[in-house]
């Protein structure tokens, strides 16, 4: 039960330059961007272990480190990085097992809980965490707020984070926590049809250029949930989800960069002139209660 929209709210770059016509369509991953942020269980109760996964692209330069920072008071806009924090893990090539350990003990402290490669974000939600809360209140619950900070090695360079540091990208998960008695799940992508033909999940499409094609993201039958929802009044009613598509790729076109259930395909123009002939093509479901989940294709351009 959760009546929330708790949407992933990637920040909007700064757009460079006054002409408009010359800036990429929303679906084009061109830079740095972190396109989703799925946390399991997905509504948990005090007292579970939360882990976090991400879906972060980088085309154009790897990603040297991600992480990850939660706070119980940190209003609308999510905790802020620290930057001391930061420059810590700039280069711990030289410590000692004990050492590192120790370095991410105190970082844990201060509210990271991950820095990928090296730590995979968990957070554990105290046993506390509700107690403010009427019993009523309980069920709705509330949220934590998990910052994800993504920090590219940019080109000509060695990697450190004091180069790479203004190139970075800036993503906000809020987690609700609650003793609801439908607690939301995140749902299961099974893979993709293309004209209609299914794909294995993990193989490589070959396309051809200029030619469009219809994508359909198929999901598990358990995908959509009941559950329910409480209005402002205090009244409870039975609601089923209604999730949407978000389609990203590299190069190409689509006929529109979102669409809402049951309507699961968009159509995929291959560009003309591809630059590329190995992309990729994402499709993130949200289930507009927190819920999310992913899935990416290999392209090959003929």
């Amino acid at each position: 039960m959760s009546s929330r929209t708790v949407p992933f709210a990637p920040l909007i770059a700064l757009l460079l330059g006054c002409d408009g016509l010359g800036l990429s369509q929303s679906y084009q991953i061109d830079r740095l961007r972190i396109l989703a942020v799925a946390a399991e269980p997905a509504e948990p109760q005090p007292g579970d272990q939360v882990t976090f996964t991400s879906l972060v692209v980088s085309p154009v330069a790897p990603v040297a480190l991600t992480t990850w920072f939660t706070c119980t008071d940190a209003g609308s806009y999510g905790c802020s990085p620290d930057e001391d924090l930061l420059a810590s893990l700039q280069d711990t090539s030289d410590l000692t097992p004990d050492e590192l350990a120790a370095l991410y003990a105190e970082l844990q402290a201060a509210g990271l809980i991950g820095a990928e490669p090296f730590l995979s974000p968990a957070w554990t939600v105290p046993d506390d965490y509700l107690d403010a809360l009427t019993d009523d209140e309980k069920l709705e619950g509330t949220t934590a707020i998990v910052t994800l900070t993504a920090i590219p090695t940019v080109e000509g360079d060695t990697g450190t984070l004091d180069t790479a540091i203004e190139d970075i990208e800036v993503a906000y998960k809020r987690v609700p926590v609650s003793l609801a008695t439908t607690p939301n799940h995140n749902p299961t992508v099974l893979g993709l049809t293309i004209d209609d033909v299914a794909i294995t999940p993990g193989a490589t499409v070959t396309l051809t250029r200029g030619q469009t094609y219809a994508i359909s993201c198929e999901l598990a039958d358990d995908a959509l949930e009941d559950y329910v929802y409480v209005n402002d009044t205090g009244v409870s009613e039975d609601r089923t989800e209604e999730p949407y598509f978000s389609w990203y790729l590299q190069e190409g076109s689509f006929d529109q960069s979102n669409t809402l259930w049951p309507y699961t395909a968009v159509d995929y123009t291959v560009a003309a002139d591809a630059t590329l002939t190995e992309q990729s093509l994402w499709v993130v479901v949200r289930d507009r209660r927190g819920g999310m989940a992913w899935i990416e294709q290999k392209l090959v351009v003929e």
